[in-house]
């Protein structure tokens, strides 16, 4: 499936940063591809020379390590990229990524350079930034390891999701529990007991609903929480 400006829909970080010129033409050698929820999408180590970047639903990217288990290391959605730096240099990919719900993924060869003025230079200055996003979420997740407990990194995420739907207090996790424990660096038993304790601020879970009684109270918790109180245990 063909894709030009007209059709991108979706506010792309990456493309943003391309004159219209060379987004134009990238974009008419670029695909559309569906994929169904559980649908592999790369496997970690093949080789790779398409940048892509979700138009809807969600992806999961992730390694598997030698003992079997899976590490999560990111979940992406709408507009956001990934594989950029392997497609420009005809790489490896340095995970696997699998289609969280039904997706649409566009891919953009890179392999061969477009021949608009400038195309190269501006390709590798929008990868370059997207690299630095991705290494500065990276450097976030650290740190929120490492200073924030799993009940705390819970609370983060159910706030930063209710923002993202214009401060709801009903919600739908937009994957499963398993998938969402990984994300937050926990076992899926020890998300559970960090739902549990989270009953004592107002908030309900049931699979995939959350309900939460006082958003305005639960982000001033979040304040206070920082300081050393709560949920910092």
């Amino acid at each position: 499936m063909r894709i030009n400006d007209s059709m991108a829909g979706k506010p792309q970080n990456l493309l943003d940063h391309l004159s219209a010129p060379v987004r134009t033409c990238l974009l008419s050698k670029a695909r559309l591809r569906k994929y169904c929820r559980g649908a592999t999408i790369c496997l970690q180590g093949d080789r790779t020379t398409t940048l892509k970047v979700v138009q809807s639903g969600w992806v999961k990217l992730f390694r598997v390590q030698a003992n079997g288990d899976e590490a999560v290391l990111a979940t992406l959605s709408d507009g956001q990229s990934f594989e950029e730096i392997e497609a420009l240099n005809g790489g490896e990919s340095p995970s696997s990524v699998e289609a969280l719900s039904d997706c649409i993924v566009l891919h953009i060869d890179l392999s061969a350079i477009c021949d608009c003025e400038n195309a190269y230079r501006e390709i590798s200055a929008a990868v370059l930034a997207a690299a630095s996003g991705h290494l500065n979420a990276m450097r976030s997740d650290i740190e929120q390891l490492k200073v924030k407990s799993g009940a705390q990194r819970l609370v983060d995420f159910i706030v930063e999701l209710s923002q993202l739907h214009g401060d709801q207090n009903e919600l739908e996790l937009p994957y499963g529990k398993v998938v969402l424990a990984g994300k937050l660096g926990m076992r899926p038993e020890s998300l559970s007991r960090a739902f549990s304790r989270l009953k004592s601020l107002g908030i309900q879970s049931c699979n995939r609903r959350i309900i939460v009684t006082d958003m305005d109270a639960l982000k001033l918790h979040l304040i206070e929480d920082g300081q050393g109180t709560g949920l910092a245990a």
